[in-house]
């Protein structure tokens, strides 16, 4: 007899997660061979790979739960684990990679600028999954800092949707937007079935969306900008 799925909220925000990223980079990255784009640097095309798996695992992951199979969940969650490590280090490295692309952004920032707003973004990410990972038996601090995760690094995706649609102009005020909206529904999710908010979504989800203004005021500080030309630097050989 097939599993009954219990719980919609997490399959459906991990599908809604992950289908965000994949449509935005589908002309960029995942369909790319039928553009006239030139090919990709092997770094840039390891961190998409990579990424891509972590997509794949977190669904997987929530798919399990959600059909109450948490023996395959805690085996996969050792291979989460390593990938998890793979996605902030190849993040890392092509932003790095990226800001020695001598380019003005659409926002106006330099890449010099420009370091900060995805570096944050691997940052917040890291700290959410180590913590989820730390947790991990605790069902409901764990699910909910894997989830906080993932929407910690929305930001690429809603730019490069931005930037197909000739908007990107406007990313910093919609890139902290679609962060609401994802909190909004994980807090509305808890009240719903909980008549409570849970204090990860409200301080985690909290600290999501104050980073973006944070970003801009480091990306425009005089400090910054010497860190972000070391960055460009050292990724010009990358």
């Amino acid at each position: 007899m097939a599993f009954v799925v219990r719980n919609r909220f997490y399959p459906q925000i991990a599908i809604a997660l992950a289908m965000l990223a994949i449509v935005a980079f589908s002309r960029t990255y995942y369909l790319r061979f039928l553009t006239d784009l030139p090919p990709l640097v092997t770094l840039v095309h390891l961190h998409g790979l990579v990424f891509t798996a972590w997509l794949a695992l977190f669904i997987t992951q929530t798919q399990f739960i959600a059909r109450e199979r948490v023996d395959l969940h805690m085996k996969l969650g050792v291979v989460g684990a390593g990938l998890a490590a793979l996605v902030v280090v190849l993040g890392v490295a092509a932003v790095f990679h990226t800001a020695g692309i001598p380019r003005v952004r659409p926002s106006g920032l330099s890449p010099a600028q420009f370091t900060i707003v995805p570096l944050l973004s691997i940052v917040l990410f890291a700290l959410f999954v180590s913590l989820g990972l730390a947790f991990r038996h605790k069902a409901g601090l764990h699910k909910r800092f894997m989830v906080l995760g993932m929407v910690a690094v929305v930001g690429p995706a809603v730019g490069r949707l931005l930037l197909f649609f000739e908007s990107a102009q406007f990313a910093y005020l919609v890139q902290p937007a679609v962060v609401v909206t994802f909190v909004a529904w994980c807090l509305a999710c808890d009240f719903r079935k909980h008549a409570v908010v849970h204090p990860v979504y409200a301080i985690g989800g909290t600290l999501l969306v104050v980073s973006w203004p944070v970003r801009m005021a480091i990306a425009h500080s005089e400090w910054w900008q010497p860190v972000g030309e070391w960055i460009g630097r050292m990724g010009a050989g990358l």
